[in-house]
């Protein structure tokens, strides 16, 4: 895709063939932004903003998100396969990649799959492993029960999601999927179908084998239990130049609670 992109307003670039994204810069080694489950490329849009001086940088919304395509699976190898795409798409031959969540582990399937086309590793507030119990399944549960018909207002669909899901933060963060029709009436932007029927393989370890022997940071917010400290083992194993870092006061969504601190070390590893 030609053409030059603003770093303060952004052009949404529609996808050639899978994945939709965001470019910010047109100059610097390309780096990749992946979002957690219910984000987007604009979620992301802020952190790319700060690297985009030094980097180019690409927002991308994964699969079954934001304006990307809607697939009936959701697996780590099927997502990877997808950015791997991506890179071959626009002829990029390495690339760093930083994912927060879901995207995290989008990220350490492709470098584990693929590790000569990842120059370096950032995974934000997420571990290799399992997760028997994700706290997030009851947020697609109560995104999939709202009454969308009966929705007058965006804050109708708060206040109906408010029992559910206590932070408003979070509450927030979810209705960024939320979107008015031309016609009238809400409508979900993710595919929450497909979403809901994954859940279990999302909440799995990632299955590439292998080492990814680059340089790799894991960044885990201090409120956050997603990384613990007996995950460190594991992470030495499988990301064995990898460092972890830990940000204070912050939780699970980092980029967005933490953001200085969360550019800063970004900055120093970049």
């Amino acid at each position: 895709m030609s053409g030059r992109y603003s770093t303060a307003s952004p052009e949404m670039v529609p996808p050639p063939s899978q994945l939709a994204y965001y470019r910010f810069g047109d100059r610097g080694p390309p780096l990749i932004l992946l979002h957690g489950l219910l984000g987007s490329k604009a979620n992301m849009a802020a952190v790319a903003r700060e690297l985009a001086g030094r980097n180019r940088v690409f927002a991308l919304d994964l699969r079954n998100h934001g304006d990307s395509l809607h697939a009936p699976s959701m697996t780590y190898e099927g997502m990877a396969a997808d950015v791997l795409r991506f890179l071959d798409e626009h002829e990029l031959e390495k690339a760093a990649l930083i994912g927060h969540s879901m995207g995290g582990k989008c990220a350490m399937q492709l470098a584990l799959s693929h590790p000569l086309r990842i120059e370096r590793l950032v995974v934000v507030d997420i571990a290799p492993r399992g997760y028997p119990q994700p706290f997030w399944q009851g947020y697609l549960e109560a995104m999939s029960s709202l009454e969308l018909a009966g929705l007058a207002t965006r804050e109708d669909a708060d206040l109906a999601l408010r029992s559910a899901i206590a932070s408003r933060l979070y509450r927030q963060f979810l209705l960024s999927n939320l979107n008015r029709s031309p016609k009238g009436g809400y409508f979900w932007k993710v595919n929450l179908k497909a979403l809901l029927a994954g859940a279990t393989t999302l909440a799995g370890e990632i299955t590439a084998r292998g080492t990814y022997d680059g340089p790799a940071l894991f960044m885990r917010g201090g409120c956050s239990k997603h990384v613990r400290c007996e995950d460190a083992k594991l992470i030495n194993r499988l990301f064995p130049a990898s460092r972890l870092v830990t940000i204070e006061g912050a939780g699970h969504l980092l980029h967005i609670e933490a953001k200085e601190r969360f550019i800063e070390e970004l900055v120093a590893f970049l």
